[in-house]
């Protein structure tokens, strides 16, 4: 792939991440307290339509596939999933209806859209060729344009309302946010068509669940492999849902919560080109086993925080934001190895699409947990320790245990499929 393909491949990443954080955090409270629409109807859309996107994100993998095999372009589908993306982004922010069935429309357009274009997007770095480290260089290039979409969520929406005056959740910093989003997304959009070369390295012969099960049966990886990424998202989305309850209500820092996220997504963004830069000697799992012991290293030192000494927690925020920026490249470049023993009939938009819902389950199953059970034993004044207040449990104690737990799995992998330190 030549560096305008590169480019113009990773550009995507930028506005796709950062519609998809606005998408997610900023949309739900906006509806809520800003267009009316009760809290409890915006929860029971959102869990709704994340199990029915669970749904068709295989049924969207499997047409995927499908047309890779009949000869049509990943290119073509993805600025489809773009196109449909742009019209309910602009629904969803720049309409603001209080009218609940149009943000449902909307926002399951989103979902779906979002959907058509990512799992062939995503594919393509796993159809890379492994020659030269190409994977892991477009990889972590891709990564460090979702960290920027990231990023401009975070700081175009503060910058907007500091602007103008106005509350962070004023439908017109919403609106206007919205818009430069959509507009980055028509450009980017147009970038890819026009300097997007579209090559496919591989493509499947078949596509039955006959071959789905034979491989999965062949490749003991793929099994214990899906485990490690369900688990390390989940603990990873734990702290991720009440970052902003942590810093506000434990550390007494609600001012700066915003400033501490965007900080926190530098230092992954600058670990990035580092981890690309060193990261190429070594294995896979072992640099996500080395990422995963950084993270939990840094993160022990949480339960050393609390509103009187928050500077350690700035000690967190550099070393989990260096650790996590490993957990960011390797899923991808892994699953590509593992599907590289079946070159002849990859089903990578199968198994992108199969990834694309561990994903999402983690997301969902995370925030459930997280946001419940941390209001519901806030809701009942319960505490397991004068000493350990509730927001401990679920933003300290289960996480790192996953963490550690994830770990192990690790560790087992490389154990039992002989992964060396070195590729």
């Amino acid at each position: 792939m030549n560096l305008k393909s590169i480019l113009s491949y990773s550009f995507q990443s930028f506005y796709l991440a950062g519609s998809f954080l606005l998408l997610f955090i900023f949309l739900p409270t906006f509806y809520n307290l800003s267009i009316g629409i009760p809290l409890s109807v915006i929860g029971l859309v959102i869990l709704t339509s994340r199990l029915f996107d669970v749904i068709s994100d295989f049924l969207i993998g499997y047409l995927s596939e499908k047309r890779i095999i009949s000869g049509r372009s990943k290119k073509n589908q993805i600025l489809l999933g773009i196109i449909v993306f742009i019209f309910s982004l602009f629904g969803l922010y720049v309409i603001q209806s209080d009218n609940i069935y149009s943000f449902i429309f909307f926002y399951n357009l989103a979902l779906v859209s979002y959907s058509i274009a990512i799992i062939p997007y995503d594919s393509i770095v796993i159809d890379q060729k492994k020659i030269l480290k190409k994977r892991f260089r477009l990889a972590a290039i891709k990564e460090i344009f979702a960290i920027l979409g990231v990023l401009s969520a975070l700081i175009i929406p503060t910058v907007i309302s500091k602007l103008q005056g106005v509350d962070l959740l004023n439908p017109n910093v919403i609106k206007i946010s919205g818009l430069i989003f959509i507009i980055l997304a028509i450009t980017g959009g147009l970038i890819f068509y026009l300097f997007y070369d579209d090559e496919l390295n591989y493509k499947s012969n078949e596509i039955s669940w006959a071959q789905l099960k034979s491989f999965i049966e062949k490749n003991k990886k793929i099994v214990s492999f899906s485990y490690i990424t369900f688990f390390n998202l989940l603990a990873n989305n734990f702290t991720a849902n009440l970052f902003i309850i942590f810093v506000s209500e434990y550390l007494g820092l609600t001012e700066y919560a915003g400033y501490l996220l965007i900080l926190y997504f530098l230092i992954t963004l600058i670990s990035t080109p580092f981890w690309y830069l060193y990261g190429r000697k070594f294995s896979n799992m072992f640099l996500l086993q080395f990422g995963t012991s950084l993270t939990i290293f840094g993160f022990l030192f949480v339960i050393f925080t609390n509103s009187n000494s928050w500077q350690i927690y700035l000690f967190v925020i550099l070393i989990t934001g260096i650790g996590i920026g490993i957990d960011l490249i390797i899923p991808q470049i892994e699953l590509a190895d593992i599907l590289d023993q079946n070159n002849d009939n990859r089903l990578s938009q199968i198994f992108t699409s199969f990834f694309s819902i561990i994903k999402k389950a983690a997301i969902g199953i995370a925030a459930g947990i997280a946001l419940t059970g941390y209001g519901y034993l806030q809701s009942i004044n319960f505490s397991l320790h004068p000493n350990i207040p509730n927001i401990m449990i679920f933003y300290f104690f289960i996480p790192l245990i996953i963490k550690l737990f994830v770990l192990l799995l690790v560790m087992r992998y490389r154990s039992k499929f002989h992964v060396s330190i070195r590729e």
